[in-house]
């Protein structure tokens, strides 16, 4: 049996501007690779892994496990990233791993105390978002307000305390966060919002191996993608409601339209 310093995990984000692929032991990145997409490139994310193994000197046959991030994000690489973690998973008889970009936004910063907001950038003016709180003392992790897309303005109207946004979204809309919170809108500029998140992805795959080889064991095609909103190829018809929530028309009343991940 593997130790859980030898697990090797791939990681794969191709939900936002930037394809990112990363390996990782435990804590440790031993290979990262970022190609930003232009609106009318292919996406060579087959390619990318090929040179992210050759640069770690690695095969795809020696990785324990893959993780991919399931979303909310751009729907084509959402889509594109699933499918290429699937397929390589079910061809090498490995484990995948579906992390949301909600938890791997919140990963990046282990040490805030209070109420955060991961923001992902959605397209119509909106985003994606949930809300939660964190409590230093107990060690916990609350979630508030479930994935929802939603207005800046809309979100704003949420927020009754300090809170850290993080994500895609501020990047798009920190003046509109700021304008309308003011100090109460703790605004985060990662890195990992332009370049990529499979770094995060690849650590928090290491993670789960820690905790043991049954935490692995995960049936590719049970991992499905967090959409919130469904895509825009099947949309059914869509109401807002007045708090500028996105909800989808049952034929009854609007309801709040949530995404969902197997694990």
């Amino acid at each position: 049996m593997q130790e859980p310093s030898d697990t090797l995990i791939l990681g794969i984000d191709t939900t936002g501007p930037a394809d990112s692929v990363a390996l990782a032991r435990g804590e440790h990145i031993v290979a990262s690779l970022s190609l930003r997409q232009s609106p009318m490139s292919s996406r060579p994310l087959l390619r990318l892994i090929d040179v992210l193994c050759a640069q770690a000197r690695c095969a795809l046959a020696d990785v324990t496990a893959l993780a991919v991030n399931v979303g909310p994000g751009a729907f084509t690489g959402l889509r594109v990233g699933l499918a290429t973690a699937q397929g390589l998973a079910v061809a090498y008889g490995k484990p995948l791993l579906g992390c949301t970009a909600f938890e791997l936004l919140i990963s990046l910063v282990p040490s805030w105390q209070g109420a955060l907001c991961p923001v992902v950038q959605a397209r119509k003016g909106e985003v994606y978002a949930a809300l939660y709180h964190r409590d230093g003392e107990l060690g916990t992790l609350e979630e508030k307000q479930p994935g929802m897309v939603v207005t800046p303005e809309a979100l704003c109207a949420l927020i009754h305390e300090p809170t850290l946004f993080l994500g895609s979204g501020v990047i798009a809309y920190r003046s509109a966060l700021t304008a309308a919170l003011s100090s109460d809108a703790v605004c985060l500029d990662l890195v990992e919002a332009r370049t990529g998140l499979a770094a995060s992805v690849a650590r928090w795959g290491a993670a789960r191996g820690q905790l043991g080889q049954e935490r692995l064991k995960e049936d590719p095609l049970r991992v499905q993608p967090f959409y919130i909103r469904p895509a825009d190829a099947r949309l059914p018809r869509i109401a807002a409601n007045a708090a500028g929530m996105t909800s989808v028309e049952t034929g009854g009343a609007a309801v709040p339209h949530r995404g969902g991940i197997t694990r």
